[in-house]
């Protein structure tokens, strides 16, 4: 088996990924938590795992590439704390990746917990090249366009020569990684084979999600497909408006998802950082209509 280095990106409380470093303990040769939370290492967490403190809160894709920098695994793997992934996927997802000398990206077909599909063999949309993830695989590894980066194992030389992007902060650099993986020549493949389960952790779900799914759509699009595609993402996420504005009235009695929304539209056109700069230092953003 080749090195394998598992990265955790961490936030909130601890026993979540405490729960999920002991789970995988004895899967790769090594295991790095990124807390981007500022939170201390846990007294109960394994000795053998690397735990590392950022500077501030670094987002997915800039913690993911803080906890690589310097390693040599042959092959990454990037973890939501509150995935369940069974060893036999492990190995599955593992061997695939390492199957042909053109696979760069691999995750096994995510489930929730009842076995409804949470996210397979997505794709972009034609136009808006928005993100659809309800696609199943099959029963066996296909190649598609991108896949979740909730669990997602990366080849070393994608990891050093593509990168995933920081600037992104939440939500969107699995996709810019897979799209600009393809375009380097690199297959990305789901394995219908191999299924996990993804739980959602209120840090996905709750209200700031609505901000970095608009916003980040649209950066995806112009960063990827140009402006037009970008310009029908921002047209669909003002159309999106409504909708929300009715939740918030008639469910939740609170504007934060819409006045999230309207946010995140007017921050769609802004410089989008470069992907060596990272996230923008006022991240995150959200928090400027809710507290995280």
């Amino acid at each position: 088996m080749s090195g394998v280095t598992a990265v955790v990106v961490h936030y909130g409380p601890v026993e979540p990924t405490v729960r999920l470093v002991r789970r995988i303990d004895g899967y790769p040769d090594e295991v790095v938590v990124v807390a981007n939370d500022g939170t201390p290492r846990p007294a109960e967490l394994p000795s053998t795992v690397d735990w590392i403190v950022a500077e501030r809160n670094l987002g997915y894709g800039a913690a993911f590439t803080a906890a690589v920098r310097g390693r040599t695994a042959d092959a990454y793997l990037l973890l939501n704390n509150d995935v369940v992934l069974p060893y036999p996927a492990y190995r599955r997802c593992l061997e695939v990746l390492l199957s042909t000398s053109d696979t760069g990206i691999v995750a096994p077909v995510l489930r929730y917990a009842d076995g409804t599909l949470q996210s397979g063999a997505a794709r972009l949309s034609r136009w808006r090249r928005a993100p659809q993830v309800l696609i199943e695989p099959g029963p066996e590894p296909v190649e598609c366009e991108w896949v979740t980066g909730a669990v997602m194992f990366i080849r070393r030389e994608v990891a050093e020569t593509v990168g995933m992007d920081g600037s992104f902060f939440l939500g969107g650099e699995d996709a810019d990684l897979c799209v600009r993986a393809r375009r380097q020549g690199w297959r990305v493949v789901c394995c219908g084979d191999a299924p996990a389960v993804h739980h959602r952790s209120q840090v996905i779900t709750g209200p700031r999600w609505t901000y970095y799914s608009i916003r980040n759509r649209v950066w995806l699009a112009r960063a990827n497909f140009g402006p037009v595609s970008a310009a029908m993402s921002w047209l669909g996420g003002l159309l999106a408006l409504p909708r929300l504005a009715l939740g918030d009235a008639v469910l939740r009695r609170d504007f934060t998802v819409s006045r999230l929304g309207l946010l995140a539209l007017a921050h769609a056109w802004m410089r989008k950082p470069s992907r060596a700069d990272g996230p923008l230092p006022a991240e995150p953003l959200a928090g400027r209509v809710i507290r995280w």
